[in-house]
C-alpha cells in the first residue's frame, strides 16, 4: 500500500539523517584542556603551543568580573556544537543544539564545583589558628591599653588631689597672713589689692 511505502521511505530517510548526524568530527569533553585549546586556536586564532589558561580566561571573561558566567561559558561550546549541528543540514535540530549547549554548561559547572574545594582542611585549620593567634594578640593589647588607661586615670586623679591640696594650703596661708595683717600676695610674691565692697 501507499501508506506502507511512505512509512518505509520516511523510516529510511530518518535512519539516513540519523547516520549523517552521527558522522561528525571528534567532540572534546566540555571544559577539558583539549576543548579550551581548540577554542584558543580556532576561535581566538592563537598558536596552540602558546596556550595559557590565565590569558584564555581573561580573553573570555568578557565583562571582566573575574568569573565565567553562563553566557561566557556557553560561548566556549559553540565550536564543539558546530561539529555536530549545522543549520544548513536538515538532519541537525537547532533546538536540540541549544539543549546540548545547556547540558554542556551544567556539566562543566557541576564538574568544577565538585572538583574544586576553595580551601583544603589543612588550609582552613591553619587560617583558624592564625585568626585565633591574632585575636589573642588583640586581646592582650586591649588589656594593656585598659591598664594604661586606668594608670593614667589614677595619675590624673592624684594630680587633681595634689592641686586641690595645694590650693587649700595657699588659701590657708592667705588666711593666716590676713589674720596677721600682712597684705595678700600673688604666686610670685607681688602684693594683691582687693577692692573694698
Amino acid at each position: 500500500t501507499l501508506n506502507e511505502e511512505k512509512r518505509k521511505e520516511e523510516e529510511s530517510k530518518f535512519e539516513e539523517m540519523k547516520k549523517k548526524h552521527e558522522n561528525h568530527p571528534k567532540v572534546n569533553h566540555p571544559g577539558s584542556k583539549d576543548q579550551l585549546k581548540e577554542v584558543w586556536e580556532e576561535t581566538d586564532g592563537l598558536d596552540p603551543n602558546d596556550f595559557d589558561p590565565k590569558t584564555f580566561f581573561k580573553l573570555h571573561d568578557v565583562n571582566s568580573d573575574g568569573f565565567l558566567d553562563e553566557q561566557e561559558l556557553e560561548a566556549l561550546f559553540t565550536k564543539e556544537l558546530e561539529k555536530v549541528y549545522d543549520p544548513k543540514n536538515e538532519e541537525d535540530d537547532m533546538v536540540e543544539m541549544e539543549e546540548e549547549r545547556l547540558r554542556m554548561r551544567e556539566h562543566v559547572m557541576n564538574e568544577t564545583l565538585d572538583q574544586q574545594q576553595f580551601f583544603t582542611e589543612e588550609e582552613l585549620k591553619e587560617y583558624e589558628n592564625i585568626i585565633a593567634l591574632q585575636e589573642s594578640e588583640l586581646k592582650k593589647k586591649a588589656d594593656e591599653l585598659q591598664k594604661q588607661k586606668e594608670e593614667l586615670q589614677r595619675q590624673h586623679d592624684q594630680l587633681e588631689a595634689q592641686k586641690l591640696e595645694y590650693h587649700q594650703v595657699i588659701q590657708q596661708m592667705e588666711q593666716k597672713k590676713l589674720q596677721q595683717g600682712i597684705p595678700p600676695s600673688g604666686p610670685a610674691g607681688e602684693l594683691k589689692f582687693e577692692p573694698h565692697i
